[in-house]
């Protein structure tokens, strides 16, 4: 889950460049909007399909697993964004035991576990994260910090989050077993993760002004890289799978988003046929991704894509 395109931290567009938000409600089918067969790479070849909560302004889907089960964030009539999962076919909105209330809230996952994760904001607009597994609800807070939100759960239960203070500048932590570690990349102003991989990869952008960013990775020995996608002005990295695979997002010279798939060095463009911008936010390890995309009025909705 991210903030980079929301409202909120962590799972929201911060910056105007990428976010996360969830909610969910009861009974839509995807509805199928087009096959495109697009060219480079050898990574194949798309199956578009549009996703959307009923009745919902805007959908956004954060996560994906293997079991295509998919979580995220919706708003209706414009108004404040809800989390939300998807299983068996339906949406279901997020909100256990009330614990986020009328206030903004969004998910991500769930990871094959069944462990759904993000943010919420409370009455006094203070961010916080949080981490639902086996039923179990965990508030997720870094001590010190005004800030927290949880963009990523592994399935050995190691946490990517992030942190910001009122200067809105974001800085990564690793939480394992109880111990917290800064994510920052070298020279960077701003780190922020927003997924982690069951090898310990941490991915994510960084950024050394707030109008270029660079994706990275961090590989569970500490040692960072950067994923840029070539000829483009700022890339996101959002998401990594089990088979080494990388997704995310990049815009290019004229500020158009496209989302991308990585693999072994070679990208693949990917963008929702129709769209004015397509931002993928995550991928299974069945090659799918999903995220959002906007419209030629700009109404953004949630997708995902299947490779065939």
């Amino acid at each position: 889950m991210s903030n980079h395109r929301s409202s909120q931290g962590g799972l929201t567009w911060a910056t105007g460049l990428f976010a996360l938000v969830f909610a969910g409600s009861a009974g839509a089918a995807p509805s199928t909007i087009a096959k495109a067969q697009l060219e480079t790479t050898n990574l194949g070849t798309y199956t578009y399909q549009t996703l959307d909560y009923p009745a919902a302004s805007q959908t956004i889907l954060w996560g994906i697993n293997d079991l295509g089960e998919l979580a995220g964030q919706f708003a209706i009539d414009g108004g404040t964004a809800h989390a939300m999962i998807y299983r068996d076919g339906h949406f279901e909105p997020l909100n256990p035991d009330g614990l986020f209330g009328d206030y903004f809230s969004a998910a991500g996952g769930p990871n094959d576990f069944g462990t759904t994760f993000g943010g919420y904001t409370d009455a006094s607009g203070q961010q916080h994260g949080f981490v639902i597994r086996w039923g179990n609800v965990e508030t997720v807070d870094f001590p010190g910090h005004l800030n927290s939100n949880v963009d990523g759960v592994n399935l050995f239960g190691a946490i990517a989050g992030v942190y910001w203070g009122a200067d809105g500048i974001h800085h990564g932590v690793l939480r394992r077993h109880g111990h917290d570690t800064p994510i920052d990349v070298p020279g960077a102003r701003e780190t922020y993760p927003l997924g982690i991989g069951n090898n310990g990869e941490i991915i994510g952008y960084s950024d050394t002004n707030p109008y270029q960013t660079h994706g990275f990775i961090r590989v569970a020995n500490g040692k960072y890289s950067s994923i840029d996608v070539p000829g483009a002005a700022g890339t996101v990295a959002f998401a990594i799978n089990d088979v080494g695979q990388t997704a995310g997002y990049y815009y290019d010279a004229s500020g158009v988003f496209h989302g991308f798939v990585e693999a072994k060095g070679q990208f693949r463009t990917l963008d929702m046929p129709g769209a004015k911008s397509t931002f993928v936010t995550t991928i299974n390890n069945f090659g799918v991704v999903a995220g959002e995309y906007a419209d030629a009025a700009g109404k953004r909705h949630g997708f995902f894509a299947t490779p065939w």
